[in-house]
This record gives C-alpha cells, structure tokens and sequence, in this order.
C-alpha cells in the first residue's frame, strides 16, 4: 500500500460510492417511543433532585415549567416569584380565554349570556350601573409553610350585565410563600402599586351592601374579605338545586356547570376572576326566574324586616326588646304615671303584663310551694293574725 502523505487533503470518494450513497435511505431523525421514555424519566428524575434539594412541596414543584401569558403577549421565563422587569398595575389586565363551544340551546339569553361571559358584549351607560345584582369572586395565593394557607390577592366585581365594577390586586396580609400562578395568575409583579387589604374591604362591603351577591361557593370568598352578608341576600351556583340536579352532584363546578349550562369552556390555563365571576352571573341569569320563585317569600321577608328597622331608628324599641332591659327602665319609674309615654306602675312595683318574679318557686318550712291556686287557697285559709295585722303570707317564709 501506498503512504498517503500528511500534508495532502484526502482524495475524494470513487464514482461508485457516490452513486452507493444516492441509493441510500436517509437517517432518521425522528426518536423512538424507548428513546422519549428515556428522555421523560431522565428529565423527571432531574426533577426530583431539585424540588429535594430546594425543599420544595406540592404545586410549587411544577411552578418552574409553567408558562403564563398575558393579555399583552408578554410571556414571563418563570412564574417562581422573584424580582420581575414587568410592572402591571391595579386594575388588572390579566384576561383567561373563554372558548366558544356548540351552544346548549337556540335561545336569545344564552347568546347573550355567552357573549358576557367571553368580554364581546358591548354595553351602553345604563348598563354599566351597579344594579341590585353583583357577582364576585377572588384569587388566593399561598402563606404559611409550603403555602398551605390562602391570602387574597385579588378581587373582582361585575354588575347584571357582566360590567367591571371592581378588578384590582389586592397587597397580601403575610408573606407569600407560594404565588399559586398556575392557578391564580398571580405574580410578585402584580403586588407592585396594588392597594393595601382594609382599601379594597372597604370598596367591595359599600358595592355588597344591601344587594344580591352572586359566586361559586360565594362562602369562601367572604370569608377571605373577612366580610358577612345576609343569607336570604346570596345566591350561590353551587348551592342551587337546580344545577345540582343537573350536574349530578352536590358540589358542582364552575368549569363544568358552564360547559354544560352555557356552552363555554373557561379555566383552561391560569384563572380569571373577572370571567369567573362573569361566568356565575350568567348561570344565576339563566335560571334567575325559578330561583328568585323558590327564595321570594324569605327575600322578601327580611327585605321587610330591615325596612322597619330603618324606619324605627328614631323611635323607641319594640316591647320584646323592653323587657331585656326592665331594669334599667324600672330605675327611672318614680311612681304613679309618667305622662302619656310613660311605664304605668302597678302595685308591688311591676308594670302591667311584666312578672314580678315572686310566683315562681319558694318554699315555706323547708317545703316546696307552688304558685298560683295553692297560694291563694292558702292565704284564704290562713289566719286573721296575720292577714288582718297587714302581714304578707311570703313575710312567713324561713329562709
């Protein structure tokens, strides 16, 4: 054989092997099934070993593969809290795709029902009012170890026809200790600029106060604002008879009911709390007519109730309510009549239709006497000493 010298290039391939490569198949660059086994297992393995080594439990695991985007196309690297170059202010801009689905029925309302809820509707001024009708809901991130306590981070309010009425963040109470992005879509940058929790309180008791308040599981967020609101004034879509009968299930929800209800698919990704609470206000109109028939009589009763209480504000209270504090009243009684107004006193010091007390139970001699027939009986029967003297049968009762 002969040596190929060092400092020449090699000589390039015969005819034939030219003609041999064209005659062969490609190679694959696909990968095998086994392969992306192997892949997945290795990447999750990977995976264990950090969460091991950074403590970390539960969904904030997979916090640092999610991706999150934005109404404004902006999408963030990571949704692990920490320092961000995005400053978004309160109110918030983040919105959750709604998908249209086949509609459930060819009716009017559930057009415009589903239009609500997907932000279409365009509304005149008279239907940006607040109305009598609001729906609420809230997003809650994680405090405490591991994030196993919720704070509230953001609120949102629509009126009847699914009109913001309030869409803020919200400064959480503690430190956050899992922002819960995958689920709230919430991030460290939405806290920048957000009013503190006893501002927005306020604002959502002043929307709530005296009218209809629509959620899901409207309990929860009430009790995350550390406010209350009148029973016969909630009306809950998880709660509701009729939507649990159709979903076949006690606690129903949302994501289903709307599918079902208005044809719409919701929280596919990250939540929206203005869709979600748009999305309740359009299951409650749905079924609004059967539902207000059910609760009329005791919607209206304490409708009722709170007008009279309005009224007598000024005035004085009524007599169930006297007689828890007979004897404050009683002190200022100095005898005979006081005026038209006044208590009319009555012999012995009670007032007519109070009990004095005395005819309860007292004993005589050590034995038990009874009020009533038995005392009259025997203060008939008892001697003239001590009737006629003045004497008072109880004056006789050893103590």
């Amino acid at each position: 054989m002969s040596k190929v010298d060092k400092g020449k290039a090699p000589a390039p391939p015969s005819s034939n092997w030219a003609k041999l490569q064209k005659t062969l198949p490609a190679p694959s660059t696909t990968k095998t099934s086994k392969q992306k086994k192997s892949e997945a297992r290795r990447a999750f393995n990977d995976q264990e070993r950090q969460s091991k080594k950074y403590g970390l439990n539960g969904v904030s695991r997979y916090l640092g593969k999610a991706e999150f985007e934005r109404s404004s196309g902006q999408s963030s690297s990571s949704a692990v809290a920490g320092p961000s170059k995005i400053t978004v202010p309160a109110p918030s801009n983040a919105k959750e795709d709604v998908i249209l689905l086949p509609a459930p029925s060819d009716s009017p309302l559930v057009e415009e029902l589903r239009g609500m809820v997907s932000g279409k509707g365009v509304l005149n001024e008279s239907k940006k009012a607040p109305g009598n009708y609001i729906a609420i809901d809230c997003e809650m991130v994680g405090t405490g170890p591991n994030g196993s306590e919720s704070n509230l981070a953001r609120v949102s309010i629509v009126n009847y026809h699914g009109h913001i009425l309030l869409d803020t963040f919200v400064q959480p109470r503690e430190k956050v200790t899992d922002w819960r992005t995958w689920i709230s879509g919430v991030r460290e940058s939405d806290m920048i600029g957000a009013p503190n929790f006893e501002d927005v309180q306020k604002q959502v008791a002043g929307l709530c106060e005296g009218r209809i308040v629509v959620g899901h599981a409207v309990d929860n967020d009430l009790k995350i604002l550390l406010l209350s609101h009148p029973s016969p004034l909630i009306r809950d879509t998880q709660k509701c008879k009729m939507l649990r009968e159709k979903a076949n299930s006690k606690h129903p929800g949302l994501k289903r009911l709307s599918e079902m209800e208005l044809g719409i698919r919701i929280q596919q990704g990250s939540h929206s709390s203005v869709t979600d609470a748009r999305a309740t206000m359009g299951l409650y109109r749905l079924h609004k007519v059967e539902w207000e028939k059910q609760l009329y009589h005791t919607t209206e009763a304490y409708r009722a109730k709170i007008g009279k209480s309005k009224k007598g504000d000024n005035t004085k209270r009524k007599r169930d309510d006297e007689e828890d504090h007979v004897a404050d009243e009683d002190e200022q009684v100095q005898g005979g009549k006081r005026g038209k107004k006044g208590v009319e006193q009555f012999p012995g010091g009670g007032r007519k239709g109070i009990s004095s007390g005395l005819g309860v139970i007292v004993r005589k001699n050590g034995k038990r006497v009874e009020s009533g027939a038995g005392h009259r009986e025997e203060k008939r029967n008892a001697p003239t000493s001590q009737s006629g003297a003045g004497g008072n049968w109880w004056e006789s009762v050893d103590e």
